[in-house]
């Protein structure tokens, strides 16, 4: 797998679980994520850190694993 097709897959994943929270883009804000730089999440070309996983993690009130799991 590419690293490029991979961060279009975490931001696939990331997209599914924060509509799953039932939280906004706009929303990601009061978690601290500047609403381009989530769009840029979303649609996989920003390079994630682990912290910034980590924070995803927490908004969406699950474990880091669940960024990784494809359908």
């Amino acid at each position: 797998m590419t690293d490029e097709r991979l961060m279009r897959l975490v931001g696939q994943r990331i997209k599914i679980l924060r509509q799953r929270a039932e939280l906004t883009q706009e929303q990601m804000q009061d978690f601290g994520f500047n609403y381009r730089y989530f769009q840029e999440i979303e649609s996989g070309t920003a390079n994630l850190t682990i912290k910034t996983l980590n924070r995803l993690a927490k908004a969406f009130r699950v474990a880091p694993i669940e960024f990784f799991r494809f359908d």
